[in-house]
């Protein structure tokens, strides 16, 4: 019962850290500092450092010698690596998806999209994952979900980051996110897919162009 309880812990401590991280309250670069952690949310630094682990394995966080742990840095091109990576997988979801789609993964869909219209930024992260994984469901792939979700993690806080600092991007996110319902409404999976990878590469190309911007400017 210790060891299935020092495991939940550390969940929770991940989770935790890992929204800190994606919402930007804890930057890139920035030092995780166990004790301050383990403080905060009033647990021992055990499930805290093993926590610091997952996130590691999940490309979050890197482990530096006598530094300890930090927020992962990823340069334009490792970004542009992820949405490269999201572009072959999701594609390949949403077409073999929108012939099973289902009007309730659609509903569900919808309900996400109008969610992130009213929300903060900040709070866009697990309703945009629920809003792809409504529209991917159908396609029975539930492997290739799990690994595309490390994905979306990895690129989140760069795309919060620039949502946050352009209205006019989240404007654009929300009609193109729209559209690719309409088209799965209408069963098209060749115009659900086109629609999606126009999407990720509009962002892609206006989120490194915001980093190499602020980097520069730092």
């Amino acid at each position: 019962m210790a060891q299935i309880q020092r495991r939940t812990t550390t969940s929770i401590v991940a989770d935790e850290l890992r929204k800190r991280i994606q919402n930007g309250a804890i930057k890139e670069g920035e030092q995780i500092r166990q004790e301050a952690i383990a403080s905060q949310l009033g647990v021992s630094r055990i499930p805290v450092r093993e926590a610091l682990r997952l996130l590691e394995a999940e490309g979050l966080i890197t482990l530096v010698s006598h530094k300890g742990a930090e927020v992962t840095r990823l340069e334009p091109s490792e970004i542009e690596e992820l949405f490269e990576i999201r572009t072959m997988i999701e594609v390949w979801l949403f077409e073999h998806s929108v012939a099973a789609i289902t009007d309730e993964d659609l509903a569900e869909a919808q309900e996400c999209l109008d969610a992130m219209r009213k929300a903060d930024v900040k709070d866009w992260g697990p309703l945009n994952w629920q809003f792809h994984v409504a529209l991917y469901r159908a396609a029975n792939k539930p492997t290739t979900i799990k690994l595309l979700k490390r994905v979306h993690d990895n690129a989140d806080r760069y795309v919060r980051l620039h949502l946050t600092l352009s209205r006019d991007a989240q404007d654009l996110a929300h009609r193109q996110h729209q559209a690719m319902i309409d088209a799965a409404h209408m069963r098209d999976a060749y115009l659900a897919g086109r629609l999606l990878c126009d999407h990720i590469n509009q962002v892609k190309g206006q989120l490194i162009a915001s980093v190499e911007k602020r980097r520069k400017s730092a």
